[in-house]
């Protein structure tokens, strides 16, 4: 059974009521305590330590999203100082096709580029960032973790354009001094087309390619999954919850126009 955050606290707030009245002590009259009891006492210790790492998990979990949150926060309104506080020094930024961006001086320098150099909207300039449907997938010393989100975009300008975006984050983070971080944002641009006839008409509308052609990236992008309307499905950084996710080779079903990630990469 799942627990959420205000019952696992109660919980624990009890089971720490209770140990600490039945905490180990040197004191022989411990002897005295009936085994049934002692037996008791072990469960419900071990119980507690359960609790406290469940709690600090779902906390964790809790945390990357709110990170994640913020970066979409910051982004929609261009505060670039704020994104990159959010990184790692040594963490990388790989956007659509743009390739990686490796160190926080080099992120900061994308996503200035993104903005023609400027912190803050243009007066006219729409920005919406969605961060939507997460899975976040800890490590198991709670250090590190992976989530997969979809980000959506309504960008444009007054009077010039207008975009709907769209695409799967990848992303990695670290914990760092108690304090979650990005150490990977990938990005993968699945649709980026005009809000005028939408991807029913349109083309994408940049081939996945943002700055790259004027400031270059310090790694060549990870795979070239192309662009709208070509298809891809990025593997999971998740397990299936209830089954075994299989790629389309693995059931001998062509795929057609949607390209399923590296097969040694799908979870199992």
């Amino acid at each position: 059974m799942k627990l959420s955050s205000a019952m696992l606290s109660l919980l624990i707030i009890g089971c720490l009521a209770i140990s600490n009245g039945c905490s180990d002590s040197t004191d022989t009259s411990t002897a005295l305590i009936d085994p049934v009891d002692n037996a008791r006492i072990t469960a419900m210790r071990t119980q507690l330590k359960t609790l406290k790492l469940e709690a600090q998990r779902v906390f964790d979990s809790n945390s990357i999203k709110r990170l994640q949150r913020a970066y979409g926060y910051y982004v929609e309104e261009a505060l670039w100082d704020e994104v990159v506080n959010l990184f790692a020094d040594n963490a990388t930024l790989e956007m659509a096709r743009d390739g990686v961006y490796i160190g926080k001086d080099r992120i900061r320098a994308y996503f200035y580029a993104l903005n023609d150099g400027q912190q803050g909207l243009h007066t006219g300039q729409l920005n919406e960032q969605l961060q939507l449907m997460p899975v976040v997938t800890l490590s198991a010393d709670g250090l590190t973790a992976k989530a997969r989100w979809r980000n959506l975009m309504l960008r444009g300008q007054l009077g010039e354009n207008a975009y709907w975006g769209e695409g799967p984050f990848e992303n990695e983070y670290v914990k760092e001094n108690g304090i979650w971080k990005f150490s990977k944002v990938r990005w993968q641009q699945a649709v980026l087309v005009s809000y005028a006839g939408g991807w029913a008409k349109n083309k994408d509308a940049n081939n996945g390619i943002w700055v790259s052609d004027t400031l270059p990236a310090d790694a060549p992008p990870t795979d070239d999954h192309g662009a709208w309307p070509q298809t891809y499905l990025p593997p999971f950084s998740f397990a299936n919850p209830v089954g075994t996710y299989l790629p389309a080779a693995a059931l001998n079903v062509e795929p057609a126009t949607t390209t399923v990630g590296a097969t040694t990469g799908a979870p199992q």
